[in-house]
C-alpha cells in the first residue's frame, strides 16, 4: 500500500473534539472543589485574626525565595476578592460571612452540591496535599520540597504528574502538542525535533495514541528529548523503552536549561537552523527570560519550522487561581524577569502577552488553540508559530 504524501499544515490542527461542554463541566467541578480548600487555607493562614493587610500595588521582592510567598499570598487574596469573598477598607481585607461558612463546611456536604465531586476525587487529594504545605510556602519554602517531606517522594510525584499532565485542564495541552508533532511528520520528510522541558514524556505518550503515528514516526531523524531534571528523563526513557522502543535509536536524552539555549553549541539540534519542530509543553511560562528563549527558538528553527508551546492563559483571578495554585508554591514559577507589555505577571501570561512576545521574537504567523474567544472557560491551550520561510538564519 502506498501512503499519500501530504504537506504538513498548521491550519489542519484541531482540538475541537476535546474542548466540549463535557470538558467545561470538568473544569467547573475542579473550580468548585478548589474553592473549598482555598477557603480553608485563607481562614487558617491569612485571616486567623480576622483581617489581613494587602497592598495590591506593592512591588515584588527581588529574590525567588522571597517572591514565591509574596505571590502566593497576593494571588490568594486577589482570587478571594474577585469572587466577592472579602470586604476591603483601604489595604485592610476581612472575610465575608460566606467565606467563613464555606471554610467550615464539611467536605461531604459542600462537594455534594456538584455532581462528580467527592472527597476522594484526584483533585481533592492533590488540593489537600497543597493545604498541608501552605504554612511552609508562606515562610519561603519551596512547595515541591515541602511536599516530599510531608507525604514522601513517591506520592509527591504522583500528585505532580496528575496536576501537570493528567488533570482535565491539561488535556488540551497534551493533545495539542501531540497532534502538532503528528501533523509535522505527515509529509514523510526527515524531521528533527527538539522538546524542551519534556518531563516524563507526556507529548510522546499522547502521540503514541494517535492512529498511524508509529508509522509516521519513521520520519523522525532525531528527537532531542531534554529537561533540567535527570530523574524525569530517566522515567521518560523507561516509558519509551516499554511503549515505543523503536524510537530509542533516534532519541537523545540531554540535560538542557531553556534559559541558556545559546550556550549549547555542542548539541546538534540546538544550532542555527537545525530543528524542524520545537515543542515546549507547559514549560515556557517557567523560564526566567521569555524573550531570550523565544529568540533562541527562532534561531534554532529552520526556515518554515514550527514552534508549538502550551500553557495556561491568565484570566481574572477568581477563575484562574485554581489553575496555578500548585505552581505558585514553587520558587521557579516566580522567578521571571518582567517585560511589560509582553510580560506583566510572573508565571502564566495572558493570551495577549503570549502573542506580543511571539511577534517581538520574529514569529509573525501563529495560531491560537483552542479558539481564543473564551479563555476563561478554557484556560489552557497553546500557540503554533512558524518561522518565516525567508531562507535567512
Amino acid at each position: 500500500m502506498i501512503e499519500t504524501i501530504t504537506r504538513a499544515d498548521i491550519a489542519a490542527i484541531d482540538i475541537s473534539d476535546i474542548c466540549t461542554p463535557e470538558y467545561t463541566v470538568q473544569l467547573e467541578r475542579i473550580r468548585h472543589e478548589a474553592a473549598l480548600v482555598l477557603s480553608r487555607i485563607a481562614m487558617r493562614h491569612l485571616f486567623a485574626t480576622g483581617e489581613a493587610t494587602h497592598d495590591p500595588d506593592a512591588p515584588p521582592p527581588s529574590t525567588g525565595s522571597e517572591r514565591q510567598p509574596f505571590f502566593f499570598r497576593k494571588r490568594l487574596i486577589e482570587y478571594l476578592a474577585d469572587r466577592g469573598d472579602l470586604i476591603r477598607e483601604g489595604n485592610i481585607y476581612r472575610p465575608t460571612d460566606m467565606l467563613v461558612r464555606r471554610a467550615e463546611t464539611p467536605e461531604e456536604t459542600y462537594l455534594a452540591e456538584v455532581a462528580g465531586s467527592s472527597p476522594d476525587s484526584p483533585t481533592m487529594r492533590a488540593l489537600r496535599a497543597i493545604e498541608l504545605i501552605v504554612e511552609g510556602v508562606l515562610q519561603g519554602r519551596d512547595g515541591l520540597a515541602l511536599m516530599e517531606e510531608k507525604i514522601g517522594v513517591e506520592e509527591t510525584w504522583r500528585i505532580w504528574q496528575y496536576l501537570m499532565v493528567d488533570v482535565a485542564p491539561k488535556q488540551t495541552c497534551n493533545s495539542l502538542v501531540a497532534r502538532v508533532l503528528d501533523e509535522r511528520l505527515r509529509s514523510g520528510e526527515p524531521t528533527v525535533v527538539f522538546e524542551g522541558g519534556a518531563g516524563v514524556g507526556a507529548t510522546l505518550r499522547a502521540a503514541l495514541r494517535i492512529d498511524g503515528f508509529r508509522r509516521r514516526a519513521r520520519a523522525i531523524e532525531h528527537y532531542g528529548f531534554t529537561d533540567i531534571s535527570r530523574d524525569l528523563m530517566r522515567s521518560a526513557k523507561e516509558m519509551l523503552r516499554q511503549e515505543a522502543p523503536e524510537l530509542l535509536a533516534v532519541t537523545s536524552f540531554d540535560r538542557v536549561d531553556l534559559d541558556e539555549l545559546d550556550a549549547y553549541d555542542d548539541v546538534p539540534y540546538l544550532r542555527n537552523g537545525s530543528a524542524d519542530l520545537i515543542i515546549l509543553e507547559n514549560v515556557l511560562h517557567d523560564v526566567e527570560n521569555l524573550r531570550e528563549v523565544l529568540v533562541s527558538c527562532h534561531r534554532i528553527l529552520k526556515p518554515g519550522g514550527w514552534l508549538v508551546f502550551t500553557s495556561g492563559n491568565r484570566t481574572r483571578p477568581g477563575l484562574f487561581f485554581p489553575c496555578e495554585v500548585f505552581q505558585t508554591s514553587l520558587h521557579s514559577y516566580n522567578r521571571a524577569v518582567l517585560d511589560p507589555p509582553r510580560r506583566v505577571n510572573v508565571g502564566y501570561l495572558t493570551q495577549e502577552e503570549w502573542a506580543l512576545s511571539l511577534k517581538d521574537a520574529g514569529f509573525g504567523q501563529f495560531r491560537v488553540l483552542p479558539d481564543p474567544v473564551d479563555p476563561e472557560r478554557w484556560p489552557f491551550g497553546g500557540f503554533v508559530a512558524e518561522r518565516p520561510s525567508t531562507g535567512l538564519v
